[in-house]
């Protein structure tokens, strides 16, 4: 993956609320505007993204179609929206962003939903893919049992929430990755 084409597919990207409307009725556009709902973000959470002064784009390569998607998409929009230094754009998973999708397999795999997060110079700084690791600790029970092998791991309250939790996560590494980046300390003077 490089940056040209990062920057080409961020500018072919649409927002959270034209992604979603782009989904077929029958698919989980429903799903996406639930998730949404269920994650406000609570004041601290606000208050830490509101803080944040590097600018950051994100791509989200996704499909209307994908439950895990829906999760993920409606927790970036939401903390997307809590700061405007936060650039967010969805793409489809489809034939005519072929080029993006060969080049982003995880696990000899064509996965979504994959985001990747840059610098405000569209240099890439982050990129994480699937599902989260609260959604596989929870896959991995169901599908080998409880107390198996790799499934001991503690059961988050809300699975929902800790989702949103995850992913804020990810943008607070970022943030930080940014905030402390000698490039941008000696561009901004701080």
């Amino acid at each position: 993956m490089n940056k040209t084409i990062l920057t080409e597919k961020f500018q072919l990207g649409v927002s959270y609320e034209d992604f979603v409307a782009s989904g077929a009725p029958e698919g989980h556009d429903g799903k996406w505007h639930q998730r949404y709902e269920q994650l406000e973000l609570e004041p601290e959470q606000k208050e830490m993204i509101e803080s944040w002064v590097r600018e950051m784009n994100v791509l989200c390569l996704t499909g209307t179609w994908c439950g895990d998607c829906s999760l993920q998409g409606a927790a970036m929009a939401r903390i997307a929206e809590a700061n405007d230094r936060i650039n967010l754009r969805f793409i489809p998973r489809s034939e005519e962003h072929g080029d993006l999708i060969t080049q982003s397999t995880i696990n000899a795999g064509y996965r979504v939903p994959v985001s990747w997060f840059m610098a405000e110079d569209f240099e890439i700084v982050s990129w994480f893919g699937d599902r989260t690791l609260s959604r596989y600790r929870s896959m991995a029970e169901k599908q080998l049992g409880p107390g198996k092998k790799g499934c001991n791991s503690p059961k988050p309250g809300d699975p929902v929430r800790e989702v949103l939790r995850e992913v804020l996560e990810e943008f607070e590494r970022v943030q930080l990755l940014l905030r402390l980046s000698a490039r941008f300390r000696e561009k901004y003077n701080d």
